[in-house]
C-alpha cells in the first residue's frame, strides 16, 4: 500500500465548509429528525434528485442516494453541495445514521502527473483525521475495484475516536472505518471517501455495507473535460 504522501495539499483540495461538516457529522450523534415525507426534508440542492437519483449540478457525475427513498434515512438525509469550474464536491449524510458519511470530490480537466493525485487526495484525508482525532488511521484492506467501467484503487482503514463534542452536541468513542476510492476517466478524477462506525459501535446502523456497495457500484463519472 502506498504511504500517505508528505508533500504539501494541492490548493483547494478540501473547502474549509465542507471540512466543517465532514468533520461534525463523523463527531455527531444526534436523533433522527421527524420529517414524515418521502422526499428529502432538510436540502436545498441545485444539482437534479430524482427517485433517489442524484445528478450533479455541473454534470460531473450521477450517483443513487445511499439512503433510499420511503426511508427514514431518506427523508432526514442532507446533501451539501460546493462546485468550481475545476472541482465539485458533494456530501450524503442523514441524521437517521449519523456517523455514516458519504463524500464525493471530483477533479475535473487538466489533471497532473500519474499518481500524484491520488497521493496527495490520501495525504491530506490522513492528516484531516489523525489531527482532528489524535489517533491514528490503521490498514484493512487494499484492492482494486471496478466503478464506472473503470478500475479503481480501494482502500479500508479503522479509526480509534475518543469521546468528543462540536457544535453543541456530544458523543461517545467509537471505532470507525474510513473506505475510499479513487478513479480517473478521461481528464477528470473522482475520489470518493466514506466513513461509518464499524459494527456493533455507537452510532452505527443496520446496512451499511450493502449501502456502500450499492453507492459505489451505481456511480457514473463523466468522461468528458468540463472546461
Amino acid at each position: 500500500m502506498p504511504a500517505p504522501s508528505t508533500c504539501n495539499p494541492m490548493p483547494r483540495l478540501l473547502a474549509p465548509a465542507l471540512i466543517t461538516l465532514l468533520l461534525s457529522a463523523c463527531a455527531s450523534q444526534q436523533n433522527a429528525n421527524d420529517a414524515t415525507t418521502t422526499g428529502i426534508a432538510n436540502s436545498l440542492i441545485s444539482g437534479e434528485l430524482e427517485h433517489g437519483h442524484y445528478r450533479a449540478a455541473d454534470d460531473s457525475f450521477a450517483v443513487d442516494t445511499p439512503f433510499r427513498p420511503g426511508s427514514e434515512a431518506y427523508a432526514s438525509m442532507h446533501i451539501a453541495e460546493s462546485f468550481d469550474i475545476s472541482e465539485s464536491q458533494v456530501l450524503f449524510t442523514s441524521s437517521a445514521a449519523p456517523v455514516e458519511v458519504y463524500r464525493v470530490h471530483l477533479f475535473k480537466g487538466n489533471l497532473p502527473a500519474e499518481g500524484e493525485l491520488y497521493r496527495q487526495a490520501t495525504a491530506q484525508y490522513f492528516q484531516l483525521f489523525e489531527e482532528r482525532y489524535g489517533t491514528t488511521l490503521e490498514p484493512i484492506t487494499l484492492q482494486d475495484h471496478q466503478i464506472s467501467g473503470v478500475s479503481a484503487t480501494s482502500a479500508t482503514f479503522g479509526q480509534y475516536i475518543p469521546a468528543r463534542s462540536a457544535l453543541g452536541m456530544s458523543a461517545d468513542a467509537v471505532d470507525i472505518w474510513h473506505s475510499y476510492y479513487y478513479l480517473e476517466r478521461g481528464d477528470n478524477a473522482a475520489f470518493i471517501w466514506i466513513n461509518r462506525p464499524q459494527p456493533d459501535q455507537p452510532g452505527a446502523t443496520a446496512g451499511a455495507e450493502e449501502r456502500i456497495d450499492a453507492f459505489i457500484n451505481s456511480f457514473e463519472l463523466t468522461s468528458k473535460p468540463l472546461r
